[in-house]
């Protein structure tokens, strides 16, 4: 049996990402966090619901409810 690496995603801004068992994700935007020794963290748009995300890795998605709350951290 062969051992098969996982994909690796492309977190570019317009790029279409899957987080967990949600896919269609569009990343709309990249917040850099220095200085806090947290990851950066993404915001994510699923057109198909118009729903807005943030999130950071290793740390999960939060469904917010507007583009301001996003990236207020």
């Amino acid at each position: 049996m062969a051992f098969h690496r996982r994909a690796r995603q492309d977190w570019t801004i317009g790029s279409i990402v899957k987080v967990g068992f949600i896919d269609g994700l569009e990343v709309i935007g990249k917040v850099p966090t220095p200085g806090d020794y947290m990851p950066d963290f993404y915001v994510l748009f699923r057109a198909s619901t118009k729903t807005i995300y943030r999130f950071v890795p290793h740390n999960g998605l939060t469904r917010v409810n507007s583009l301001q709350e996003a990236v207020a951290w």
